[in-house]
């Protein structure tokens, strides 16, 4: 499947999750572009699946509707805002990245690494609290 084919239906399933929030929120496009900041001409695009939504707009709908932005993103194919905000401020995390790529580990090495990684972050959120 060619990458357009697959980004068109990305998409269009953003686009459908999108429009099935505003109708459960009982929102017009009109109401729902206000509150988040973009133009309704916008807004219909992005539900038709003919626009793909920036980053701004998916901060805003996940805030104004209480919808999860990560889902949103999953559909996207890409990572989620917080994600690459925290990996830009966090030298750390970006040596750690850096280092495990630079490794040239096979990929199942790799999955490991990062789910012992995700582990200790869990138990570390875990005892924090």
């Amino acid at each position: 499947m060619s990458s357009i084919k697959k980004q068109s239906e990305s998409s269009f399933e953003v686009g459908q999750f999108i429009n099935k929030i505003r109708i459960g929120k009982c929102l017009s496009i009109q109401q729902l572009s206000v509150h988040v900041g973009i133009s309704p001409t916008y807004l219909r695009e992005v539900e038709r699946g003919l626009r793909v939504p920036d980053d701004k707009f998916i901060r805003n709908l996940a805030k104004y509707c209480g919808c999860d932005e990560n889902y949103i993103y999953h559909c996207m194919g890409k990572s989620p805002l917080i994600a690459r905000e925290e990996l830009e401020q966090n030298n750390i995390l970006q040596e750690t990245l850096k280092e495990i790529a630079l490794a040239r580990f096979p990929e199942q090495k790799k999955n490991e690494i990062y789910k012992l990684f995700y582990s200790m972050a869990k138990l570390a959120l875990l005892t924090a609290k």
